[in-house]
């Protein structure tokens, strides 16, 4: 919090004087490099949309407001600020009028100032950090503390009463303030829930951009997303880079402690493994330190445009406090690290998930760990990739000639399926989608794919489309819905009717701005044209999900699916509603299958904290009895 002060004569103090130890407010607060200061200035948004996601427990947020004071020269200036409320608009470098009002009336103050409440808390956090501590976390109270300029007082807003600040460090140096700012005081145990949290914030900053600095080339936009990611209920204790045999790029590898489970764990990211044609799959492992005896090892596939960190919750859950060594993946176009060096845009279809990757997947874990079965957990097209490889396995071998395929009877132990439908009613709410459908029935039978006819079609989609475009950015227009979703559901009342929204897809009202900036930065990401046509062939076309070509009916073929199954539908769910996945569930001829449902839309089941450790738990019992 800046404040200024008139600066006072300071007495020269004698060598005899002096302690064993510097007095603190002789300590001198060093100014920021040129190009450290530069640095920070691209990812310092991200201090504070961080700060203002942190939850004490569910969605009992910590702070209102966010902001970071800068060491700017030698003074200290407020840089970056963001409200829990306004997240998704900051994030976008849209700052509310009323914080650039507040921005431009705080003014820097020197860090020599003996009475700056910042100078002495830089120097204080300098104190405790030589002596190998903690730096301290300070509350105040904005409306009594005599330490706050009554400047700031006029400015600051009605629910800005109390303020918690602690300094952040590049190395052994502060770079400034993170305060995070709320309307009531904080009791005992919230200060419990939040002061470790806050602690494990700034060591994972500290990593992250000592990290980033060190290797000289920037990139900015992945240490802005590594540092909103931060589990600050974890500690990092060790960052190191480990080879694997066969391939050029390093894997990350951190060792780390959760404070929520008390436990240590290794988290190794990224095993890159290629599967066909120059693309690769893209692994990451949750490891916990002390390793359950159920001699089960759990895959994730996430779903359609998402990638493996829509997965990250659950797998903490299962890691750390089930103890199952976790991998979750990422298929073809999911990262840049999948895709061929050459790569000129060429698309993709479900059938390269199904016959390709997710296949390379089993066999790479079987190798890892030949002793133990895999439990696959998917989620909506991760489900459907699973089911399908193993509904389909003999016909999927006699289609492509292949006999290097892993048999799922031999590999897999059971699947969780979470959100994942058997075939595609996606409930637009467009006018006009039902008429659709009802002129598809009336196309012969005799109309398929691989006749002369049925192929026109599939040609006219793969040809027109696919080649021309083959991939979608969802990305970017989920930031697009985000910014105008009020004006669509005001749209959805005037025409009395329910158009599918940005909320609708996430799972309302559990989540919130902080999830929402998340889910598009971080989880969305761009899919084959091609996934997209097979899709809507099943949307319009009839209840079943069927290959490319058309050769293989999918969705008929789950009754060939004799392996465990937990089915998991949120009822909520406009994407895969529960009747898509009922249908699947009576086809399937497993003995031991189950079915659970939650009040949840699509992606909430996969990111409602408490929905998570529900479906973890209720898993966890299913997988002890595989």
């Amino acid at each position: 919090m800046q404040e200024g002060m008139l600066n006072h004569e300071q007495s020269p103090m004698t060598l005899s004087e002096q302690s064993f130890l510097p007095e603190e407010e002789y300590i001198f607060v060093p100014e920021l490099k040129e190009q450290v200061f530069d640095f920070v200035s691209q990812i310092w948004h991200s201090f504070v949309n961080k700060i203002v996601s942190l939850t004490f427990t569910e969605r009992d947020y910590c702070f209102e407001y966010g902001m970071f004071e800068v060491i700017d020269g030698e003074t200290t200036r407020i840089a970056a600020v963001s409200s829990q409320v306004q997240l998704g608009d900051i994030a976008k470098r849209r700052v509310p009028k009323e914080f650039a009002r507040f921005k431009k009336m705080t003014r820097p103050t020197p860090v020599s100032y003996q009475t700056s409440l910042t100078s002495n808390i830089l120097r204080e956090a300098i104190i405790k950090r030589g002596k190998g501590e903690k730096p301290p976390v300070v509350v105040i109270d904005l409306r009594k503390d005599k330490r706050i300029h009554p400047r700031l007082k006029e400015i600051i807003t009605d629910d800005m009463n109390h303020s918690v600040g602690f300094t952040l460090f590049f190395g052994d140096n502060p770079i400034g303030v993170l305060w995070g700012i709320r309307r009531n005081p904080l009791t005992p145990k919230q200060k419990g829930l939040l002061f470790p949290q806050l602690y494990s914030l700034s060591e994972g900053i500290s990593t992250i951009m000592a990290l980033e600095f060190n290797r000289g080339k920037y990139n900015y936009r992945a240490v802005r997303k590594n540092i909103e990611k931060l589990d600050t209920n974890s500690s990092i204790l060790n960052l190191f880079y480990t080879k694997k045999a066969g391939q050029s790029t390093p894997v990350r590898t951190i060792i780390g402690r959760s404070n929520l489970f008390h436990t240590k764990f290794r988290l190794d990211a990224s095993y890159i493994v290629p599967t066909s044609h120059g693309y690769s799959i893209s692994l990451k492992r949750f490891l916990p330190e002390h390793e359950n005896s159920t001699g089960k090892t759990l895959l994730m596939i996430p779903g359609f445009f998402c990638n493996r960190s829509i997965f990250d919750q659950m797998g903490r859950e299962m890691a750390f406090r089930y103890g199952y060594k976790v991998i979750s993946l990422d298929c073809r176009g999911r990262a840049k690290s999948t895709l061929p060096d050459a790569w000129f845009n060429k698309a993709w279809s479900i059938d390269d998930f199904i016959y390709e990757d997710f296949p390379r997947a089993l066999t790479w874990i079987s190798e890892q760990y030949p002793d133990e079965r895999i439990v696959v957990f998917g989620h909506s097209m991760g489900g459907i990739i699973a089911r399908c490889y193993t509904g389909s396995y003999q016909a999927i071998q006699e289609t492509t000639d292949r006999d290097d395929l892993p048999d799922p009877e031999a590999h897999i132990a059971g699947i969780v399926s979470i959100a994942s439908p058997d075939y595609v009613d996606v409930k637009l709410g467009i006018p006009g989608t039902d008429l659709m459908r009802f002129l598809a029935k009336l196309i012969p039978d005799r109309f398929h794919l691989q006749t002369i006819s049925g192929n026109v079609f599939n040609k006219l989609l793969s040809l027109s489309i696919s080649r021309i475009v083959p991939t979608v950015d969802l990305k970017s227009f989920f930031s697009y819905l985000f910014d105008f979703h009020e004006s669509i559901r005001q749209l959805t009342f005037d025409l009395s009717t329910r158009i599918l929204s940005l909320h609708d897809f996430v799972g309302f009202p559990q989540i919130t701005p902080p999830e929402l900036y998340l889910l598009m930065e971080d989880v969305i990401c761009e899919e084959s044209t091609k996934v997209m046509i097979q899709f809507l062939r099943s949307q319009v076309f009839g209840n079943s999900i069927r290959s490319f070509d058309g050769k293989i009916n999918y969705t008929e073929n789950l009754r060939n699916i004799t392996l465990p199954v937990f089915h998991v539908m949120g009822s909520l769910d406009a994407i895969a509603p529960p009747e898509t996945i009922r249908y699947g569930y009576d086809l399937i001829s497993s003995t031991n299958k189950q079915l659970k449902e939650y009040r949840q839309g699509h992606i909430g089941l996969i990111m409602h904290p408490r929905t998570v450790r529900e479906i973890a738990k209720t898993t966890h019992q299913w997988i002890k009895t595989l």
